[in-house]
């Protein structure tokens, strides 16, 4: 390793040299390419040495995850990429409080994702997800789902600074921008990332997002705001409730935008498969242009390492809506029952006991608490079923690092006493 990484660095020495006595007039393109080689050698090197070598396959770009960041990679023209997950579910019949339900088994044709970009030159790149969810869609089955996640342009000025415009995920917390199902351990995706912090999260907006010194990494970005109250048309946004305020994102389809909002993110990897970071999201929910203001703002703070097979995530998120904006809201509507006070978070541990060879074997334990009626505004009576406790068990393994085989088990309890656990197989993969 250091025998290639001194030879690198005697090559980008040299390089201008060369440039005098034949100039060629893709030779900066050349020195770029291999000074971004030696800084991943170096990395690899670094971490080789203090043994906290992280997962290499799971290391995207600019915020993405592997699959979905590789364009980046590209010599130009197209790229083509994707990942798929199918899951098995067993609900078991027996509910906390004792009583009995039927027992519900499925299984579904989860995602099949579509990534496609284009790298026009080593300035501008067009990257796009397309999701099909549920077998997809059609009029005789409308149960599926196609959707854009995210479409965008990326204009590459330099490390520090770069400008992306389009159909943006929202960088917050783990799962929003890095889903693709080898990445996480569980069946599912976990439930602070999906309740508390809505999952997948997309907006139309513009932003910055680039590397600093000493190993941090930002994203800045002004989208659409989300919409309390829905769009008042079938089959669009719903609006908030007592379940969250996921059904408040417009999801860039003619996307109301009365009143926009910031979104961003900043993380440090302060050693080789360590990084702690925080995100935020706060905005105007009410895109009526009438009435309070509903003034929703996301928190949330993560770390995660990953060092000799072991690997651990922690993640605690809390949101906010204005009490006044909330509480002018139609008596007895839906959106009047979402939580002024929301919260969540999971701590997430496992160990890989093939570690060193090409395969995995991911033993796993994640527990959760979360609560999106933590509190409400007077009138309303919050849910016990929306204050739950998740305790899920399971092991993950990937023959190959682009595939996942998961199985867990979850226990799920809230105070309305009207949980039950579930049985999950998943297959992933992402290519």
């Amino acid at each position: 390793m250091k025998s290639l990484l001194t030879a690198l660095s005697l090559t980008l020495l040299a390089a201008p040299a060369f440039a005098q006595e034949a100039p060629k007039p893709d030779n900066e393109k050349r020195i770029q390419e291999l000074e971004r080689k030696l800084d991943i050698l170096s990395k690899q090197l670094e971490a080789k040495e203090t043994g906290a070598m992280p997962e290499a396959q799971e290391q995207g770009r600019y915020g993405l995850g592997s699959a979905a960041s590789k364009v980046y990679e590209s010599k130009g023209g197209l790229s083509i990429g994707g990942y798929g997950e199918f899951l098995y579910s067993n609900v078991a019949s027996k509910v906390q409080d004792g009583s009995r339900m039927s027992n519900e088994r499925s299984v579904d044709a989860l995602r099949v994702i579509l990534y496609t970009g284009y790298k026009f030159s080593d300035r501008i790149v067009f990257n796009s997800e397309l999701e099909f969810e549920h077998g997809g869609y059609s009029d005789e089955h409308k149960e599926g789902e196609a959707k854009v996640e995210f479409a965008y342009l990326d204009f590459l000025l330099n490390k520090g600074v770069n400008i992306r415009a389009g159909m943006v995920l929202m960088p917050v917390g783990f799962i929003n921008e890095q889903h693709e199902p080898p990445a996480f351990l569980g069946s599912r995706r976990p439930f602070t990332e999906t309740t508390i912090i809505p999952s997948t999260w997309h907006e139309n907006g513009v932003g910055i997002h680039g590397d600093l010194p000493a190993n941090f990494s930002y994203q800045l970005y002004l989208v659409n705001g989300l919409s309390a109250l829905g769009k008042g048309v079938e089959g669009e946004t719903e609006g908030f409730s007592a379940s969250g305020i996921k059904g408040g994102r417009q999801s860039g389809k003619k996307a109301n935008a009365a009143s926009l909002a910031w979104t961003g993110r900043l993380d440090w990897t302060f050693l080789p498969g360590a990084t702690v970071g925080a995100s935020f999201y706060s905005g105007n929910s009410n895109q009526s242009g009438e009435g309070q203001a509903i003034t929703t703002t996301l928190l949330d703070v993560h770390a995660e390492y990953r060092a000799n097979g072991f690997q651990a995530r922690g993640l605690l998120a809390s949101i906010s809506n204005s009490r006044g904006g909330v509480d002018a809201l139609t008596l007895g509507s839906a959106p009047r029952e979402v939580g002024t006070r929301q919260f969540g978070g999971y701590l997430e541990a496992g160990y890989d006991l093939l570690r060193g060879g090409k395969q995995a074997l991911i033993p796993f334990l994640r527990w959760e608490r979360l609560n999106t009626q933590s509190e409400v505004v007077s009138g309303v009576v919050a849910d016990g079923a929306n204050d739950q406790t998740v305790l899920t068990v399971g092991v993950n393994y990937k023959p190959i690092p682009n595939v996942a085989v998961k199985a867990d088990y979850q226990q799920l309890e809230n105070h309305a006493r009207s949980g039950r656990n579930q049985f999950n197989i998943a297959l992933g993969y992402y290519f």
